[in-house]
C-alpha cells in the first residue's frame, strides 16, 4: 500500500526585471487600488526576480496565514475579516512573518515608548518591529499602539522586511513606494488608498502577497522563511500543514484528553478523509493543530515478523518487518526493538506507521489484535525450520493484501487450495491460520469511491489487484469509483465490527495489472490427444517489439492481429491474450473518447500508433486527434473500468 506523503513540489522560476523609470507623481500615488497607474518607482539597487506565477487566492491567503499562526481563525471569518488592525497587532503580524518569529520574549526592560508599557505583551513585537525600520513612532515619542495601522505605513513595513531601504528609492519617498509597491503585485486584492486605514481583510492579503514577492536580493520572501512553493510560486499549504503539526499521540481510551483542545468541534481527518471522532479505532495514530483546529488521523499499520533491525541492536535505525524496511521515528521506538528492549527477532509485531511513513509505535500482533489477511499462493511439505528438529511439516505461503508474503505452518493441507482466502489471527505471539468463509459481493462503487455493497470502503482501506499470472499492484481506493465489482472479481475481503471494508483483494477489475499494445502474429497449437497445448506470439509494445511463448495453454487469438491486452509471467512468458472492445471515436479529448453514445475514459499511458497498410507506429495523441484528418478507433478493456487502453489513427484520404 502506498504511505502517504504530503509533500508539494519547490518549483520556483526567476526571472530578472530591472526597474528603471520616473518617479510616480504624487497625485497618481494617492488614488491606490490596483493598477492605480503606469507609472513605475524608481529603485536605485539591485533588480529583482518574479516567481513562476503566483494565483493571489484570497482564501488561500486566509488558510496560509492561520496555519502559519498570522492569524487566528475568528479573524478569517467574514466578521472577523471586516475588522481594523491595530498598529500593535500589525507590529506583532510583522514579527510573526520575519527571521524572528521563534524569537520573541514575553516582556521587554525598557519602554521604547511612553504609551507602551514594557509589560504589555505587544512591547517585545513592538521593540523588534522598531528596530527593525518597519515601524516608527511619532516625534512626541508616541508609537499609537490602539491607532488603526494605514497602507501606507504598511508599505513602507512591508519594503523594510523586503530588505529595501529609503536609499532605494529617489524623489518623494511616500509616492516612490507606493509606485514599487503597485509594481511588485503587493496591491493584489488590496483596494484602498495611502490613507486608507487596513482591515484584517486588507492585511492578511498584503501579507501573503509579501511571502509570494522577491526580496532585495531576488529571492522569494516566504522561501527565506524556510516554507515551500508550490508550482505556482503559491506558499505550499499542505506541506505548511503537515510539517506543523502536534503529535503523534497513539489512541487509547483517554486520546481526547491528549489533545489541547475541544475534540467535539474539531474538524477531523482519516487518511485524508473527514470523519466523526467515533471513527478513530484503538491505536490509531493522531496528529493535532490547534491553529487550525483540527485532528489527522492514520490507520496505517503494518503486521508481520520481525526479521531484524539495522544498522545493528544498539543503536537501531530500522526494522524489517515481512521482508520490508522501516525507518523508525524517535529513540522510544528505537529502544524497543534493541537488544535492551522487549521485542526479539522472529517476534510477530504490529508497526504503526505515522504521517511521514515512519514507525512511531509498535506492539505485539496478538496485543494490539491485529491479522493478516489474503490468499493461498502455494503449499508445500518440507523440513521444519525450528532449531534442531528433522520433523516434516506442512506449509501455506500466502500473499497479503499490502502485496507481502508469508510462509506459515499449519496441522493439515486440506482445504488450502491455490487463491483460498485465509487470515493469520495471533495467541500468545503464535500465528494461526484460518481460512475465510467470503459471503456474496456484487455491487457498483460509488462515484467517491466510499460504498461497495452496503458497506463503507475504510479511509485506509488496502487494496491489492492480482492476475492469474502471478503479478499483483496495490491501488488507491480512489481507482474503484463507479466500477461493478462482482464475486467473481473477489479473492478476499475483511469487514471490520463498523462495517467497514478494511482490506480488499481483487482481479480483472481495473485492468491495470496488465499490458496493452498491438497483437502482431500468433501461432497456437492444441492436442488434446497429446495434452499439448503452447502457444507462440509477437507483439508491439510502447512501441517496441517483441516476442514470447506459453506453455500449456492458449487463447483462441491464431488469426487475429490488432490491438490486445497482454498477460506476462515473472519468466518472461504469455498467461494471457485478450482482444479489446471498440468504438469509433466521433468525439476527443486528452482525457476521454466517445462514439456519441457511450464516452470512455483514457488511461493513463495509452498506446496511440499511427497504421499505415498492415504497420503500426506509435506516435502521440495530441498528434492525431484532429477528426477531419483521421479516422481514430479506441479500444478498451474488457474490466468493468472499461478504459481506452490503445487508439488507432489511420490517416483520411
Amino acid at each position: 500500500m502506498k504511505r502517504k506523503k504530503l509533500r508539494g513540489p519547490l518549483a520556483v522560476l526567476l526571472a530578472c526585471v530591472l526597474i528603471i523609470g520616473s518617479v510616480y507623481p504624487a497625485s497618481a500615488a494617492q488614488t491606490g487600488g490596483e493598477g492605480a497607474s503606469d507609472g513605475t518607482a524608481a529603485v536605485q539597487a539591485g533588480a529583482s526576480k518574479t516567481a513562476a506565477s503566483p494565483t493571489y487566492n484570497q482564501e488561500l491567503a486566509r488558510k496560509v496565514l492561520a496555519a502559519m499562526g498570522v492569524v487566528t481563525g475568528s479573524q478569517t471569518t467574514a466578521k472577523g475579516l471586516k475588522k481594523q488592525v491595530s498598529r500593535r497587532r500589525f507590529a506583532q503580524m510583522l514579527v510573526e512573518l520575519s527571521p524572528y518569529r521563534k524569537k520573541v520574549g514575553t516582556t521587554v526592560k525598557t519602554s521604547l515608548y511612553t504609551d507602551v508599557k514594557k509589560t504589555d505583551p505587544y512591547a517585545p513585537y513592538i521593540r523588534i518591529a522598531v528596530e527593525n525600520g518597519w515601524m516608527k513612532g511619532n516625534l512626541k515619542g508616541k508609537f499609537r499602539p490602539t491607532q488603526t495601522v494605514t497602507l501606507q505605513e504598511g508599505i513602507v513595513a512591508v519594503l523594510a522586511m523586503l530588505g529595501y531601504v529609503d536609499s532605494d528609492f529617489q524623489g518623494s519617498l511616500a509616492s516612490a513606494k507606493f509606485s514599487f509597491y503597485q509594481s511588485q503585485k503587493l496591491n493584489k486584492n488590496i483596494k484602498k488608498k495611502a490613507g486608507g486605514k487596513l482591515t484584517y481583510k486588507d492585511t492578511v492579503n498584503l501579507l501573503y502577497n509579501v511571502l509570494v514577492t522577491p526580496d532585495k536580493a531576488g529571492n522569494i520572501y516566504g522561501q527565506t522563511l524556510g516554507y515551500a512553493l508550490d508550482a505556482n510560486g503559491d506558499i505550499d499549504y499542505l506541506t505548511l500543514v503537515y510539517d506543523k503539526l502536534d503529535g503523534p499521540v497513539i489512541a487509547g481510551e483517554d486520546w481526547r484528553s491528549q489533545i489541547p483542545f475541544d475534540v467535539s468541534g474539531a474538524v477531523i481527518y482519516i487518511d485524508g478523509s473527514k470523519a466523526g471522532a467515533e471513527r478513530i479505532r484503538p491505536y490509531d495514530v493522531l496528529y493535532y493543530s490547534k491553529k487550525l483546529n483540527s485532528i489527522f488521523v492514520y490507520q496505517d499499520r503494518v503486521t508481520g515478523r520481525l526479521n531484524g533491525v539495522s544498522p545493528d541492536r544498539y543503536k537501531p535505525t530500522a526494522v524489517t518487518v515481512s521482508g520490508t524496511s522501516y525507518v523508525l521515528a524517535d529513540q522510544d521506538i528505537a529502544y524497543a526493538v534493541s537488544a535492551m528492549g522487549s521485542y526479539e527477532i522472529g517476534d510477530y509485531v504490529t508497526l504503526l506507521l505515522g504521517k511521514d511513513g515512519k514507525v512511531v509505535g509498535i506492539g505485539g500482533a496478538a496485543t494490539l489484535n491485529s491479522f493478516i489477511g489474503g490468499i493461498v499462493l502455494s503449499t508445500t511439505e518440507k523440513v521444519s525450520g525450528d532449531k534442531n528438529s528433522t520433523d516434516v511439516k506442512k506449509y501455506i505461503t500466502m500473499l497479503d493484501t499490502l502485496g507481502e508474503t508469508h510462509e506459515y505452518e499449519v496441522e493439515d493441507l486440506k482445504g488450502f487450495s491455490e487463491n483460498t482466502p485465509v487470515e493469520i489471527a495471533f495467541d500468545n505471539g503464535k500465528p494461526v491460520v484460518n481460512k475465510v468463509s467470503l459471503s456474496r459481493l456484487n455491487g457498483t462503487v460509488n462515484a467517491d469511491a466510499t460504498t461497495f455493497a452496503g458497506y463503507r470502503l475504510s479511509e485506509s482501506i488496502r487494496i491489492l489487484e492480482y492476475d492469474s499470472s502471478g503479478s499483483y499492484s496495490s491501488i488507491e481506493r480512489s481507482r474503484l469509483a463507479g466500477l461493478t465489482i462482482n464475486f467473481s472479481n473477489i479473492l478476499y475481503y475483511h469487514v471490520n465490527a463498523d462495517k467497514e471494508i478494511t482490506d480488499f483483494m481483487i482481479r480483472g477489475v481495473t485492468g491495470d495489472s496488465y499490458r496493452y499494445g498491438i497483437l502482431l502474429s500468433a501461432t497456437e497449437v492444441a492436442s488434446p490427444e497429446m495434452m499439448t497445448f503452447m502457444g507462440s506470439y509477437s507483439y508491439l509494445i510502447d512501441g517496441k517489439q517483441g516476442s514470447a511463448g506459453s506453455s500449456g495453454q492458449i487463447f483462441g487469438v491464431q488469426g487475429y492481429t490488432g490491438p490486445a491486452q497482454f498477460g506476462f509471467g515473472g519468466d518472461g512468458s504469455v498467461t494471457s491474450v485478450k482482444m479489446l472492445g471498440s468504438i469509433s471515436v466521433t468525439s476527443i479529448t486528452l482525457t476521454e473518447v466517445s462514439d456519441g453514445k457511450h464516452a470512455y475514459r483514457i488511461a493513463d499511458g495509452v498506446g496511440v500508433y499511427l497504421k499505415q497498410g498492415s504497420s503500426y507506429y506509435l506516435t502521440e495523441l495530441p498528434k492525431v486527434m484532429s477528426l477531419s484528418n483521421y479516422e481514430l478507433t479506441a479500444y478498451y478493456d474488457g474490466t468493468t473500468s472499461g478504459r481506452v487502453r490503445v487508439i488507432v489513427a489511420k490517416a483520411k484520404e
